[in-house]
Order: C-alpha cells, then sequence, then structure tokens
C-alpha cells in the first residue's frame, strides 16, 4: 500500500479536545467506510494522529507518512492483510505495486458533521497593549492571515507562533489543550461564506491599489478588530467597495461598479441596465433615470416593482410610499388643475383600484367631509338641487342616503321635489 493521502494536513480544527481519551457528548454519525471519519476517531487525542506544531509555525507531519504511522498502530491487522477496503480510504486504488502505482486521494472530503466553531476574539487577538506585552510586537491582520506571501485563512501554524509549549505566553491556551479553543460536542456543518453567490473576489488583488498604494484590511474589515466570536466576523459593506471602485486614482476606469461582471459571474434580467443605489455613489443616479424616465417611468415599475426597491429602500417598503417621495409634488399627468372639481369623480367611479394605488380613504373624506362648492350657498342650493338631482342622482347618493336625508330630512315630506 502507498503513503497516506497528500493532501491529509493538519486539520486538529474538526476535532475536539486533545486529551489522549475523551468521550463526545454528541451521537457519532454512521461511519463512512470511504473517507477518515473524525468523528469515529473523536476517543483517540488530536496529537496522536497529529503532530503538534511548533513557534517556527511549520506545520508537523500528516498522519501516514511516516510508514502508515500511527494509523498502523490501531489498524494494524488490515496492514498484515491483503490490501483491502482500508486502503482505499485515502488512495484511488488498491494494489501492491510501489506507491506510485497508488495515486492518492484529494482531501479533505466534507462530512456533514463537524467540531463546535472555536472560540476567537478578533478584539483580543488586536489589543495594542496586550500584545505588545505579550509578544514584543503589534499583531495584525497579515500576521495570521497571511500564508506564503497569499492571504488565507488562518491555521493553526499561525497560532503556534504564540501558542506553542516554547512560546509560554501567559494566561494564553498552548496548542496541545484544543479545548481552550474548541468547544467540546459535534454539531451538523453548516456551511458558512462571506463570498456568496456568484460573487467573484480576490484577496491578493485587494492588498494594493492601482497606484501601488497598500489597502489596510481596516479598510474593508472595519468591525473586525471589534469582534469577540467566530461567528460575528461580518462581510465588508458594498459601500466599502465604492468607496475605491468609483475612484480611477485608485481603480482602473474598467473595474467600476457599473461594470457588474467585475464582480458577478453574469448579469441578472433585474440589474442588466441599472446598478443598485448601494453600487453606487451618494450623489449619482442609475443610467436610465434621465429627465425623461421621470415622466416614462411607470410602466416599468408596474411591470418590476423590485428592480425599483433595490434602489428605493428609504421608505417604508410599501410601493405607494416609495413613490409618495416624488409624487407629493409631481402629479400624473391627467391630475390638470379641473381635474378635482370636474374629472375626478367619473374617474374614481370607473377604476377606484388606480385611485387606491396613492390615496386612502382618509385622503376622499377630507374634502367630501366639506360642503361641495357645487352646493353654493345653502340658501340658493335648497331651491336648486333638484335640477341637479335630476340630471345625475348618482352624484348626491355618493354622499347622501336617500332615505335618511330626503325622506326623512323634513324636507320632502311636506313637499315633493
Amino acid at each position: 500500500m502507498g503513503m497516506a493521502a497528500k493532501t491529509f494536513l493538519v486539520v486538529v480544527a474538526f476535532v475536539v479536545g486533545c486529551s489522549q481519551t475523551r468521550t463526545i457528548e454528541t451521537p457519532a454519525p454512521a461511519v463512512d467506510k470511504t473517507r477518515i471519519s473524525h468523528a469515529q476517531h473523536a476517543q483517540v487525542g488530536c496529537v496522536k494522529c497529529h503532530a503538534v506544531t511548533t513557534s517556527s509555525g511549520q506545520l508537523g507531519a500528516r498522519p501516514g507518512a511516516n510508514d502508515h504511522a500511527p494509523c498502523d498502530e490501531c489498524h494494524k491487522q488490515a496492514f498484515l492483510e491483503t490490501p483491502g477496503e482500508l486502503c482505499k480510504v485515502c488512495h484511488t486504488k488498491v494494489t501492491t505495486q510501489p506507491v506510485l502505482a497508488a495515486p492518492l486521494r484529494p482531501y479533505p472530503v466534507e462530512d456533514v458533521w463537524q467540531a463546535e466553531p472555536p472560540r476567537f476574539s478578533h478584539k483580543l487577538h488586536m489589543d495594542y497593549a496586550r500584545m505588545e506585552a505579550g509578544v514584543g510586537f503589534h499583531v495584525t491582520c497579515a500576521d495570521c492571515h497571511v500564508r506564503d506571501g497569499k492571504l488565507a485563512r488562518a491555521d493553526h501554524a499561525a497560532c503556534s507562533r504564540c501558542h506553542a509549549q516554547e512560546a509560554r505566553l501567559a494566561n494564553a491556551p498552548t496548542m496541545t489543550a484544543c479545548e481552550g479553543c474548541h468547544k467540546k460536542g459535534l454539531h451538523e456543518r453548516a456551511r458558512s461564506r462571506l463570498i456568496k453567490g456568484d460573487l467573484k473576489f480576490d484577496h491578493p488583488r485587494h492588498r494594493a491599489d492601482r497606484r501601488g498604494t497598500p489597502i489596510a484590511c481596516e479598510e474593508c474589515h472595519a468591525l473586525s478588530a471589534r469582534s469577540t466570536s467566530y461567528t460575528d466576523h461580518a462581510a465588508p459593506r458594498v459601500e466599502n467597495c465604492v468607496n475605491c471602485h468609483d475612484d480611477s486614482q485608485r481603480v482602473p476606469t474598467e473595474l467600476r461598479m457599473r461594470i457588474c461582471e467585475t464582480c458577478h459571474a453574469q448579469r441578472t434580467q433585474t440589474l442588466a441596465s441599472i446598478a443598485p443605489r448601494s453600487h453606487l455613489p451618494a450623489s449619482e443616479r442609475p443610467l436610465d433615470h434621465t429627465l425623461a424616465f421621470r415622466r416614462d417611468h411607470a410602466e416599468p415599475a408596474e411591470r418590476d416593482s423590485s428592480r425599483c426597491a433595490a434602489c428605493h429602500t428609504q421608505m417604508s417598503g410599501n410601493s405607494r410610499d416609495a413613490c409618495d417621495e416624488c409624487h407629493q409634488t409631481m402629479r400624473p399627468a391627467d391630475h390638470r388643475i379641473t381635474f378635482r372639481e370636474l374629472d375626478h369623480g367619473t374617474e374614481a367611479a370607473a377604476d377606484r383600484d388606480r385611485c387606491a394605488r396613492c390615496h386612502v380613504v382618509e385622503f376622499c373624506t377630507s374634502c367630501h367631509a366639506q360642503r361641495p362648492r357645487t352646493h353654493g350657498f345653502p340658501g340658493s342650493f335648497l331651491e336648486d338641487h333638484g335640477g341637479l338631482a335630476r340630471l345625475n342622482i348618482r352624484s348626491c347618493l355618493t354622499c347622501h342616503d336617500q332615505a335618511r336625508d330626503c325622506a326623512r330630512s323634513g324636507c320632502h315630506s311636506t313637499r315633493s321635489p
């Protein structure tokens, strides 16, 4: 059988605790014979299989690299027999030929179980006074997140430079005290990523702008220095991107925020011709918001209100409220000077839904509670209203109840209209 998996790295973070014997509080999942299962090996101490890194930051040898040790200690019988199923955990095929004839499988292949997330505080690790006193220099983002000259996720090698046994930092857990950072127990894996969906992002390209000026981590990750847990390391806000990508001195114009493909794998139909307000400087409008658009936007808004909502979020979210900001001063084209007196009643009777898009009942009653202008002076209207009623009785019934206001009013009970 060949060597153990080539990429079988130090994965202490997936195992809980480092004592030689311990018990998982969560029921262990079923064994997957096609891959190494940390859950099934949890009663074996972490350091039994994984050599602890030193203060030099060098990774320890991977399990199995030294003639299959320490795997052959527990699986001794399988190693004494003809190569079989156990070999397939690390190798792509079973063979008795030299190691090159038995290629290694990629590792790790994630299962649905993982160790509880570590207890980690960026705030604690970036405390200037504390770290200066402990290690003699101020810890920056690059001290943990740069590996081989590239930005990377912090690993145990980064931790070991301060937490290895020989470093002996006061009140800091050593690399063998896994429970100083890791909780006991397992939980179902929940993939958590800052870069989601069709977003494209390359950290190395964000280490300096087009002038060569370094981009400080804090420009994008302003809140990270104050985070106190592994889970509150929030993604940067889009506004952070706008600050640089709309500055031609820092970012080339072909990478400005209007070029969707700069960050997105593909354009969506909704955003094909418009960049969301959050992607633009505060003083800039989308390209299609011309002067003519102020007059002609009704049809696009009715067809796809979600497009409008991508920017117009400053209101309550109700489509009427989002429009009301402008329409309080800019009325629909047919709301002419004479619309209130002559036309709106007919329009309302024909299409009440159209009115309701902007107006609520209280808007109507605030006017209709007042005496209509067609009623003239009280004395004259009393004599003249019969003619108006005969021409259009419906106009009367809009406000008046015939039985209450006509028959029992004390007028029509004594004389005919």
